[in-house]
């Protein structure tokens, strides 16, 4: 079964192209770290793929569906933006279950797929909770929990862990990456954070002016980069201004 298959994409703003026959393809079940710094076309991606951003060429193909042209809510895509993006008025149960009630989905299933993902996430007891009670490691499993709710066949995350003080920020990358392993899906994590690239990322992208610039695991551009920006960009000793 195919995975996600960008041909030729020429995307971005008005009059600004962003990506300009950008080519991307991502198999089944692999976890894609994509590192760059801002400006680099890492969210006009995103909001790509979702189907937020229009392309003006180019096709999308999803395990062998045409979406290019798809609403966004037949996409069947989980999103997880960098600001977790919590309905602060609702309960923990209540965000879960938003895309299912969306796609009207019945109050039986919506119940048994929040009492899934609780368990999924190890927040069971916590349905009834206001968002805002939750720690900012809590409220990230939430927004994981209501974007996989749907069963989705591709995962995006936005900077997921940029917003968890350090303290906590191993454990919650160490959930993430067991909850990864259980996933039949391909997942496309954006970063500026070298940790999160060494720490998830069996293929590293390295995104520049709209173009990947390289890719490979994580060692091989460390060990062979193909530029100096890019061993400066995955390697601790420069992140000062970054």
């Amino acid at each position: 079964m195919e995975g996600l298959i960008l041909k030729n994409i020429t995307a971005g703003y008005e009059r600004l192209n962003v990506l300009k026959n950008f080519n991307l393809a991502i198999s089944p079940k692999e976890v894609l770290v994509l590192m760059g710094l801002s400006g680099a076309g890492k969210s006009t991606l995103l909001k790509t793929i979702l189907g937020i951003v229009k392309p003006s060429h180019g096709s999308i193909f999803l395990h062998g569906h045409d979406i290019t042209h798809l609403p966004i809510e037949q996409r069947r895509i989980g999103y997880v933006a960098q600001n977790y993006g919590l309905f602060p008025h609702l309960t923990v149960e209540e965000n879960i279950s938003y895309g299912l009630r969306i796609a009207n989905v019945d109050e039986k299933t919506q119940r048994k797929s929040v009492a899934e993902m609780l368990n999924l996430i190890e927040l069971e007891g916590y349905g009834k909770k206001s968002v805002l009670e939750l720690s900012g490691g809590q409220q990230q499993r939430i927004a994981l929990a209501r974007a996989l709710a749907v069963k989705p066949d591709l995962f995006l995350l936005d900077e997921p862990l940029s917003n968890i003080d350090q303290v906590t920020k191993f454990d919650v990358a160490r959930d993430m990456k067991k909850l990864f392993d259980t996933l039949d899906i391909p997942i496309i994590l954006v970063t500026h954070q070298y940790e999160d690239a060494q720490f998830f990322g069996a293929q590293v992208a390295v995104m520049v002016h709209g173009e990947i610039q390289q890719r490979g695991s994580y060692d091989e551009l460390v060990k062979h980069p193909k530029s100096h920006f890019i061993k400066k960009l995955l390697t601790p000793f420069s992140h000062a201004g970054h």
